[in-house]
């Protein structure tokens, strides 16, 4: 199996997306991401979510040649205009922005509308936490999972995420969506046959099942029932009804070429914790080792982190097959 370097999944991405159709400002900075996942050993929206930001690109789910703008601001406020574009382009444009409003105000919000997928969400907080900000991230997706009691899908896996900086090089970081599992979990167990545990799935009556492929045609279940439930509508309320962009119900698949562009959006609220405190990351850091004192704790991000030291020593596998979808799919006319 090859074993690529970081530099070289970006610059395989670059050239893969630029082949597509995409803009250089839009391929180089998806490329970077991606590569930034692969480096945390985040594979299902690194790699392996290629594939889908490609066949999106020649088919008009996401518009090569956008042109993000800032369309309102305010004092503490960005809104930003994605052009169906890709997210972290529209995000890179008011990045520096919404660091200096949290900064002059304290406190600072960014919207992101006529967007599409965000891909990893601790890509941004890990910026801004980089910065010395603690942040928050909400961003809807197309629908998979059934709200609670529910027996269709109606929100998408719909993630969060927080960061903030600490005393070591690498942030703490918490990354997550608001569904049981991933649903590259339910793909993946369908395609080698297994079951999956009970609990993350219902099939198309609505029954619990632990075939994957029956879940796949019917729904993912939320994250800890009617909690999960509650967290799935707060993000898909942040990140489609409060942006004016979709809810997860309305947007188009994120897995299929169909339907247009899925106007999903993205909400991320920036922090400057030298407003409130003078020794926030002083203060964090003993409450860290407080939480690890005698325990088998892991700190959130710490994995990543590791992850990302071994990848960038040691390059990272990638399988043939995977090498091959992704030249097949940036050479297609």
């Amino acid at each position: 199996m090859p074993v690529l370097s970081l530099k070289e999944i970006e610059s395989l991405c670059l050239d893969a997306l630029k082949r597509a159709g995409a803009s250089d400002e839009q391929a180089a900075i998806v490329a970077e991401e991606i590569a930034d996942a692969e480096a945390e050993g985040i594979r299902n929206v690194g790699l392996g979510y290629l594939h889908l930001y490609l066949k999106h690109l020649r088919c008009g789910k996401v518009n090569p040649h956008a042109q993000p703008h800032i369309v309102k601001t305010s004092d503490a406020t960005t809104v930003v205009n994605a052009d169906f574009g890709f997210c972290h382009h529209a995000y890179l444009i008011a990045e520096q922005r919404l660091i200096d409003t949290a900064k002059s105000q304290g406190v600072a919000l960014m919207s992101i509308h006529q967007s599409s997928s965000a891909g990893v969400l601790g890509w941004f907080v890990r910026r801004l936490a980089q910065e010395g900000l603690v942040s928050l991230m909400f961003a809807n997706s197309s629908k998979a999972v059934a709200a609670h009691g529910g027996k269709v899908p109606f929100f998408g896996t719909n993630p969060f995420a927080f960061g903030a900086p600490r005393g070591s090089d690498e942030p703490l970081v918490i990354d997550m969506a608001t569904a049981s599992t991933a649903r590259v979990n339910l793909v993946r167990a369908a395609a080698e046959g297994r079951d999956i545990e009970p609990g993350h799935a219902i099939d198309p009556e609505g029954n619990p099942t632990t075939d994957p492929a029956a879940g796949l045609k019917g729904a993912q279940l939320p994250v800890g029932g009617p909690k999960g439930f509650g967290l799935g509508l707060m993000v898909d309320i942040l990140g489609g009804v409060l942006t004016g962009s979709n809810c997860s119900y309305e947007a188009s698949m994120f897995a299929t070429t169909e339907g247009g562009p899925p106007n999903v959006g993205q909400t991320i609220i920036a922090i400057d914790p030298t407003f409130y405190s003078d020794d926030f990351v002083s203060h964090l850091e003993t409450m860290c080792t407080a939480l690890t004192d005698g325990n088998d704790v892991r700190i959130p991000g710490e994995r990543r982190a590791q992850a990302r030291a071994h990848h960038t020593e040691n390059g990272v596998e990638v399988p043939d097959s995977l090498l091959e979808q992704i030249e097949s799919l940036a050479a297609a006319q």
